[in-house]
């Protein structure tokens, strides 16, 4: 890319520039819509103008061993589009996490952060999930230790896919609305949570879960939304090109896809649901 080529982050930097300097054309600013909707959910009557404002959201996203890379770099693309936010991976060490996969060709993310310098007052702490790093990290007292100190002082604390699971073994998702990857759903009960079948699902304002993996980026776009309006999230998704056009419609939903592949799948993950309901049970006794 040569200098007098605009990356698609700088891009964003400059419509927000041109807002608050009145430089954006009315006919761009009126296709914003209005209201916005707030981390409260309460209407937030703001001038479209005014919806692409710079931030300061501290933002830590976990990563450990084996982690599902698309349920952390889904949101992270949207989340770090935010001018002024700030994203950061965060890990027990700075060594290369190894994501699901790595040892067959996948790769590794260098985390930004320790458990023991990460702020203790976030914006945001994003959990994504995984398979058997998953199990892991249910079972690692340090994860769960860190989780629990962070949340206590953390604005919103969320999850992708079966990351919700890491947050109910941490006790943070008792008595609370929330989803998971689809065959994971009944296991929410074993942590005291109410399991709900949809993409994105927020309880009240400090608690935030995903489905499965490709919900992450319905989850990202989502929580720009929140923390910067309609007008921003919209060009967060233009620029992203997410418009998504499966090759078979209703084949990621369980209620509307191949009923063959659908017990296929049941079939083949009956034993990790079960692994994950005796990894949560052993951690309750911890």
């Amino acid at each position: 890319m040569n200098n007098d080529t605009l990356s698609r982050r700088e891009m964003l930097r400059l419509m927000a520039l041109a807002s608050a300097t009145g430089a954006i054309a009315p006919q761009m600013l009126a296709a914003a819509e209005a209201p916005a909707t707030s981390r409260t959910n309460a209407p937030l009557h703001v001038h479209p103008q005014q919806q692409l404002q710079m931030g300061s959201e501290q933002i830590a996203i976990l990563v450990y061993p084996e982690f599902t890379a698309l349920d952390a770099l889904g949101p992270h693309y949207a989340l770090a589009g935010m001018m002024g936010a700030t994203v950061r991976f965060v890990a027990k060490t700075l060594d290369l996490v190894p994501c699901e996969g790595a040892s067959k060709g996948g790769f590794c993310v260098k985390p930004h952060l320790t458990f023991a310098d990460c702020p203790e007052q976030l914006d945001l702490l994003l959990v994504p999930g995984g398979l058997t790093g998953t199990f892991a990290a249910i079972e690692d007292k340090d994860t769960i230790k860190f989780l629990q100190s962070r949340a206590a002082k953390t604005k919103l604390v969320g999850s992708v896919c079966t990351g919700s699971l890491v947050l109910g073994a941490a006790g943070l998702l008792k008595g609370r609305r929330a989803t998971s990857h689809w065959q994971m759903l009944d296991v929410l009960k074993e942590v005291g949570a109410t399991p709900v079948a949809e993409r994105v699902v927020f309880d009240g304002t400090d608690r935030v879960t995903a489905a499965g993996v490709s919900a992450g980026l319905d989850l990202g776009l989502e929580l720009v939304r929140r923390y910067r309006g309609d007008f921003y999230a919209k060009g967060v998704q233009l620029l992203g090109e997410y418009d998504p056009q499966p090759p078979f419609p209703g084949g990621g939903n369980p209620r509307t896809a191949d009923k063959v592949a659908v017990d296929m799948l049941n079939t083949m993950h009956a034993p990790l649901v079960e692994r994950f309901k005796q990894a949560i049970a052993q951690a309750k006794t911890k």
